[in-house]
């Protein structure tokens, strides 16, 4: 099987070596051709100086650029697609990459999908990926049981559906991480504050230096490029809004509610299970 990675990005990187792993000719590209060239040679690939030549005979085709370059990328390599291609990207957010997909003139098959996972996986195991068929058939079905036979979890959906899903699970989660670092930045105090550290503190501390290995460039287009991640933000600054009103108000009845509301949604056993973990770690530290 031949396959194409356009950009050489870490994800770029990350599908080019489970290309190589899984057998496969790789050839990789990038508008930085020192960079792809560099990747080229430490995974003992092709390398190709542009888009247009990696794609060549490919069978796959994997876009791998940010995300708001993914569309005109997606456009401009259509033309040179064969008959027997299986074209896919893996951007953050699909309803334009999809759209660009739909505008093709060509009879390969089509795919949008999205690793929820960043490049420091070491493998597929347990490991779910978003898809959004186009236009499938037989390569598609051969990439998909590749996934699944390293332990990848496939689960197709409609751009529109993952977009919406994913204002929740990537806009919001980032803009709330980015809303306490921004915080933590203004703050005097904060290296005594480190010291007296509670065990939810220092939680929210680990989870916020995993996220500072994240590209912000990325986390930036996340937020702009999604079209429902202004949505997610509202409604975050909506909630602290009216939670802010009722602690003004001495209104504790205000937060009770939060929690019982919480408690059903999230379940009374993962909530003992995971208070349980929080201390354990504390125990053995």
């Amino acid at each position: 099987m031949n396959l194409a990675i356009l950009g050489a990005g870490k994800m770029g990187r990350w599908f080019a070596k489970l290309g190589k792993e899984t057998n496969w000719n790789v050839k990789i590209s990038d508008l930085d051709q020192e960079k792809a060239q560099q990747v080229a040679d430490e995974l003992n690939l092709k390398f190709s100086k542009t888009n247009e030549e990696a794609v060549g005979e490919a069978e796959i085709v994997i876009v791998s650029v940010p995300i708001k370059k993914t569309p005109g990328v997606i456009r401009k390599i259509g033309d040179h697609l064969g008959e027997n291609t299986l074209l896919m990207d893996i951007a953050s957010v699909k309803e334009q990459a999809v759209e660009a997909m739909k505008s093709l003139e060509t009879n390969s098959e089509l795919a949008s999908i999205h690793p929820l996972f960043g490049p420091g996986a070491e493998d597929l195991n347990d490991k779910n990926i978003v898809s959004v068929p186009v236009r499938t058939g037989e390569l598609y079905e051969q990439f998909k049981k590749i996934l699944s036979e390293r332990g990848a979890r496939i689960i197709e959906m409609e751009a529109d559906e993952h977009d919406q899903i994913m204002s929740l699970t990537q806009s919001l989660t980032h803009f709330t991480l980015l809303t306490f670092l921004s915080t933590v930045n203004r703050t005097k105090n904060f290296e005594k504050a480190k010291d007296l550290a509670t065990p939810m503190f220092q939680k929210l501390l680990d989870l916020s230096r995993a996220f500072l290995h994240e590209d912000p460039e990325l986390c930036g287009s996340i937020q702009t490029e999604n079209r429902y991640s202004p949505m997610a933000r509202n409604s975050s600054r909506e909630a602290s809004r009216t939670l802010d009103v009722a602690i003004k108000a001495e209104n504790i009845k205000f937060i009770k509610e939060i929690f019982e509301e919480a408690r059903k949604n999230l379940g009374s056993e993962e909530i003992e299970s995971e208070y349980e973990k929080l201390y354990r770690k504390e125990d053995q530290g």
